[in-house]
């Protein structure tokens, strides 16, 4: 048997749950997520005066949105390239089924070197989302894994399982997207519940009972949970050229569009195992000439 498929183990990896009910009964599930919270609180980080409001917000709220974050001949040139590389290469894509939806992925890096998609690229190196990024996850990163991100709203009265509002995983872990197209409410933008990051015992108290009768996906927010939290929903509409970077340990879910309808955009997805972060080099950033690099 190896190490993974022990339970005792798997307390200290990524996984999003536990396997074994009288692990979950004893309280396994709420010891890693405080666990993971308090080595992750007790790292320090240095954050760049350039971008220490983006970040400050990030931590307060859980999500920080920038519109007009390229110049918009660099948001045409990816755009461009974008749709270009999905049209040319669908079978490399990963394609996802949610209920009526779908949704295909297409990794960059994996698949292409930098003269394939040279703005795309050049997005992945902007010195203000890896700053974002570092500063949030408090570890450095290499290479940034972008996406192509082609969401398509289908027909049908199937359930997206997407549309549920939901928590990621237990602990602090982020996503980014950068629109290529002008997101409202018919193209099922992100909806999520600011400050919903933050732990507060009654999200233990749910977070526990669930442990204890379902293992799984991603835990599912009932309504009684957030209206005890006394939190809102927030839709994520936004123009074209918005960054989105989101705490997706916190409250969200995709919001049902209208059949038909597509999003586009670039998504850089981050999740590390919180129990070795204490292993990993922090931070290095460097300032020239008054600019983050």
């Amino acid at each position: 048997m190896g190490l993974k498929s022990n339970p005792l183990v798997r307390i200290i990896t990524d996984d999003k749950t536990v396997t074994g009910k009288l692990l979950n009964i004893c309280g396994a599930q709420i010891m890693r997520t405080t666990a993971a919270r308090a080595i992750y609180n007790l790292r320090p980080v240095a954050i760049p005066k350039t971008i220490v409001e983006m970040v400050d917000e990030l931590r307060r709220e859980g999500v920080v949105v920038l519109p007009d974050f390229l110049p918009r001949h660099h948001l045409e040139l990816i755009r461009q390239e974008a749709l270009d590389l999905l049209e040319q290469n669908r079978e490399k894509a990963n394609v996802y089924k949610h209920g009526p939806n779908t949704v295909h992925h297409l990794s960059v890096p994996t698949h292409f070197e930098k003269t394939k998609a040279p703005a795309i690229f050049q997005f992945l190196d902007d010195s203000r989302i890896r700053g974002i990024l570092q500063v949030a996850e408090k570890r450095s990163l290499g290479r940034l894994d972008g996406k192509i991100e082609h969401v398509h709203q289908g027909i049908g009265a199937e359930q997206d399982p997407e549309t549920e509002l939901h928590s990621d995983i237990f602990f602090h872990t982020h996503k980014a997207w950068l629109y290529l197209n002008d997101v409202e409410e018919e193209h099922g933008p992100l909806v999520y519940v600011k400050r919903s990051h933050h732990l507060r015992p009654s999200q233990l108290y749910y977070a526990y009972k669930e442990s204890c009768t379902r293992n799984g996906r991603s835990r599912r927010i009932s309504r009684a949970e957030l209206k005890r939290l006394g939190l809102e929903e927030t839709i994520m509409s936004c123009p074209a050229n918005t960054l989105v970077v989101a705490n997706v340990c916190g409250y969200h879910r995709r919001l049902r569009g209208k059949p038909g309808r597509n999003r586009y955009a670039l998504q850089v997805s981050l999740r590390f195992n919180p129990f070795t972060l204490w292993l990993s080099k922090p931070p290095d950033f460097r300032i020239a000439d008054g600019v983050l690099k």
